[in-house]
């Protein structure tokens, strides 16, 4: 905008009104410039906030507001953070490609502070184990399929627990051996806790209370 306004001449440069006035239409143009500039950054999907989201959400196919009623207390509208976290996930969901390793390779990408561990039973079913700082809501949007992609016909069992699972000669972020991982049996049922050795909390209980599998 200064280059323009240093091509008045003397004769007008010093009238207050004058330069206002001319700033005033100069500014909108400048204003126009500098989302032309910078519309991608404002649409970016990892620093997109409030009605950016939502817009985005209209492309993606995902809209802000659950399509259920989440446990917990929670509200059906979702949070900025939640909101990106399953529209992400909704990319996921539209571009893959049928195969196992494109999932592995967009949570790594994506999603690093969770580990997921799929296995394929060969009988049209499927288990998805998601280890991480795993909370109701996030159970919930993988029970209701936001999270991951269902192929036709397959059942998928699904299991999200915040510690590592336990499993014999095996040593990954969701499995771990004697003394690292734990028991599972509860997987999403809400009717249920995961055996665990140790402290107990909502989630994991000992004998008596806690499930095998």
């Amino acid at each position: 905008m200064e280059k323009y306004l240093n091509l008045i001449t003397s004769l007008y440069r010093d009238k207050p009104k004058f330069m206002a006035w001319l700033e005033a239409g100069l500014q909108k143009g400048e204003d126009v410039a500098e989302l032309a500039r910078n519309i991608h950054t404002y649409f970016d999907l990892d620093t997109a906030v409030g009605k950016q989201l939502d817009i985005l959400g209209e492309f993606i196919g995902r809209k802000r507001v659950l399509d259920f009623q989440p446990s917990g207390g929670y509200s059906p509208v979702m949070g900025d953070s939640t909101y990106r976290f399953a529209l992400k996930a909704k990319v996921l969901i539209n571009i893959w490609d049928g195969m196992t390793p494109s999932i592995y390779s967009y949570w790594d990408e994506h999603f690093p502070e969770y580990h997921l561990e799929i296995y394929d039973n060969q009988d049209m079913s499927m288990d998805v184990l998601l280890v991480g700082n795993v909370g109701t809501l996030v159970k919930d949007l993988l029970e209701h399929g936001y999270l991951f992609p269902k192929p036709e016909t397959v059942r998928i069992n699904l299991t999200a627990t915040g510690r590592p699972l336990f499993a014999y000669d095996m040593d990954t972020p969701a499995m771990k051996g004697y003394d690292r991982g734990y028991w599972q049996g509860g997987g999403l049922r809400a009717d249920s806790y995961v055996f665990a050795y140790g402290d107990e909390d909502d989630m994991y209980k000992g004998y008596g209370e806690g499930e095998w599998s």
